[in-house]
């Protein structure tokens, strides 16, 4: 049984058997304050009919006998009254009784007999009714007499069952009444705090820790809740830190192993830069070596400084590989940023127009006196390199690829810094790979060869340099990474900043 049904039970079935014992006793109660009011009125209306008959009778009256007799048959519940000899003679009989007068004159000759008045209730013509009788002692010219009052009994039965009847209703509205104001302050006080409750405790052993429930009802009940919401608040913190532990573990956890693997990638770059430097130096060494004979042409001499800049590059790129598994180091190099990016747009020229993409690069003004950063142009030609060669490589059907170079700026701590976009028209990032993209062997061109170190690469040169790398979507849907850099310090002053910010458009071989 429900708690609200064991308490409205508690409640309803006391008022219920009082209501009965109430009404039991009081219909006894009154029962016999009734027959005793009906006895204590028979017996004045007869003390009246005495003093009236034995005064008729002393004038030697019967006519005014009769008539007083009469008189008192009117009275309320009076049925009628007779007068009777010792010799059993009726002397004036009413004619309401006239048909019982033997029931009544036994009555009589019972008084006679027994010396005293008689009362006792009987029935008469089937009507319940209450004999009184009562010694008249007239005057010696008249005999003794007996009179007898016949008084109807009925009404006290029909006014016990009204009243009864009356009880029982009153009873049983008022146990109506007390049952619904009982099942009203159960549900709202037990029922519906014990139910809440119980949701709520079961939601928490299946795991739901968000329970609450609402903190009202009696007192108990609402500090039962109380207690109830303040422990699930309990458990969701303790869940929380043990979710943040576990997140820091698994953090450490990836860590390890990205450090683990750059140690691998530093030991097969150490050994790929030994195993490679001696053939670049040669290839270097050879080609400068021919740029320097006397009767180069001058194309074949610009040819041969390009392989051998870009074989110091390589030598340049597999250094920077190893480092990604030491500790970083300070730079004080400071480079353009706007011919560095030059000069990787030109470098990817080609593998671009072979995509279908379209290159463009975005400044604004005259760059001269202030697109520096404190980042040596190798490092820097890196960045810019694996940012374009990433986005390149999300275009396998053309697109574009856009390089916006923006004005200085205050950077983090006050310091004036320098930003340029990388955007492209690509598929962009997902939102779920935005916060591992940086992460080192991340790639989500695995079945294109990629290594997931580009990204990787960046960001520890930037972040080496001071600066920060970001990424968003782009207007056209794709990817936008913005590289945020220091500026050389030691070059012009503000005011020397160029007012004019008109874009100024440099398309691919300008």
């Amino acid at each position: 049984m429900r708690l609200a049904h064991q308490f409205w039970l508690s409640l309803v079935l006391p008022i219920a058997i009082a209501i009965a014992l109430y009404a039991a006793f009081s219909s006894a109660h009154r029962r016999q304050i009734l027959r005793q009011e009906a006895t204590e009125e028979l017996r004045n209306y007869a003390t009246l009919l005495q003093a009236f008959v034995e005064s008729a009778l002393q004038r030697n009256d019967m006519a005014l006998v009769r008539r007083r007799a009469e008189h008192f048959a009117r009275a309320d519940r009076i049925l009628g009254v007779a007068a009777f000899t010792r010799a059993g003679e009726p002397v004036f009989i009413t004619e309401a009784v006239a048909a019982d007068a033997a029931r009544l004159g036994e009555v009589a000759a019972r008084a006679f007999r027994e010396g005293t008045d008689v009362e006792e209730v009987s029935s008469l013509g089937g009507q319940s009714v209450m004999f009184r009788s009562v010694v008249i002692h007239p005057s010696s010219a008249n005999p003794e007499l007996v009179a007898v009052l016949v008084r109807d009994r009925h009404y006290i039965e029909l006014l016990e069952r009204s009243l009864n009847r009356g009880l029982a209703v009153t009873g049983v509205v008022l146990l109506l009444v007390s049952a619904v104001v009982a099942w009203l302050v159960g549900r709202f006080t037990v029922g519906l705090p014990a139910r809440s409750l119980l949701a709520g405790a079961e939601r928490v052993a299946s795991g739901d820790l968000d329970a609450a429930v609402p903190e009202k009802g009696a007192e108990e009940l609402s500090r039962l809740a109380i207690a109830f919401n303040t422990m699930t608040q309990s458990l969701r913190e303790a869940r929380a830190r043990a979710e943040r532990e576990e997140m820091a573990r698994l953090d450490v956890e990836r860590r390890l192993q990205q450090a683990q693997a750059l140690a691998a990638a530093g030991q097969v770059a150490t050994s790929l830069g030994h195993e490679i430097g001696s053939p670049l130096n040669v290839i270097q060494g050879r080609a400068r070596r021919a740029a320097d004979s006397p009767g180069c042409p001058e194309h074949l001499r610009a040819e041969l400084e390009t392989i051998a800049r870009q074989s110091e590059r390589i030598t340049r790129v597999v250094s920077r590989l190893v480092s990604l598994a030491r500790p970083t180091r300070a730079q004080a190099n400071e480079s353009d940023l706007l011919r560095v990016v030059e000069d990787v747009i030109a470098f990817v020229g080609p593998e671009c127009r072979k995509r279908g993409i379209e290159t463009s690069v975005v400044c604004s003004g005259d760059t001269a006196e202030w697109a520096r950063v404190a980042l040596d142009s190798d490092r820097l030609f890196q960045v810019v390199f694996n940012l374009c060669l990433n986005a390149i490589e999300a275009q396998e059907d053309g697109g574009e690829l856009v390089v916006r170079v923006l004005p200085e700026h205050d950077g983090p701590g006050g310091a004036r810094a320098v930003c340029f976009d990388v955007e492209d028209a690509g598929p962009g990032v997902r939102a779920e790979d935005m916060g591992r993209i940086f992460e080192p062997f991340f790639t989500t061109k695995s079945t294109r060869g990629g290594s997931g170190l580009g990204l990787a690469i960046v960001q520890g040169i930037v972040q080496e340099a001071g600066g920060s790398v970001e990424v968003v979507a782009s207007a056209s849907g794709g990817a936008r990474f913005r590289i945020t850099l220091p500026t050389d310090t030691s070059g012009s002053p503000a005011s020397t900043r160029p007012a004019s910010t008109e874009p100024v458009m440099m398309e691919e071989g300008q």
